[in-house]
């Protein structure tokens, strides 16, 4: 672990690196964590927890210094808010993680495979929308 102090005056993105090389790793397993207990609450059928934890995953990810499986991650918050009749939610959390699908990955078909049935999903349940969907951030 890098011993050096953290910066609290530095610029932020300085301060996220500083963030990362230190305590990267821990912030990687708390994400995986916090992600396989929101896929644990959706098969219980807590969609509300399961977000709010996939959710919380998704953050510490962003201090994490290993960023696989963040496009799973991503599809499995889309899917869940698709599921709950949130569609704008779940095309913002389905474009994102479109985004972040490595061309280069040895997995990056299966990926944009699975992506491809996530949007299918989207299609065919946009009419479910929700007052919810629009009125909640």
């Amino acid at each position: 672990m890098n011993e050096e102090p953290i910066d609290i005056s530095s610029d932020f993105h300085t301060f996220k690196n500083q963030i990362v090389n230190k305590f990267g790793e821990q912030y990687f397993e708390q994400a995986e964590i916090f992600f396989d207990r929101a896929m644990a609450q959706a098969k219980q059928g807590l969609l509300h927890s399961a977000i709010a934890d996939g959710k919380f995953a998704l953050e510490l990810t962003q201090y994490s210094n290993d960023n696989r499986g963040i496009q799973y991650l991503i599809g499995f918050l889309s899917q869940l808010h698709c599921d709950l009749g949130q569609i704008s939610k779940s095309k913002a959390y389905y474009e994102l993680g479109l985004k972040l699908l490595d061309p280069e990955a040895s997995d990056y078909e299966d990926d944009k495979e699975m992506y491809r049935g996530l949007k299918e999903l989207i299609d065919g349940e946009g009419w479910k929308g929700s007052a919810e969907d629009d009125t909640r951030v």
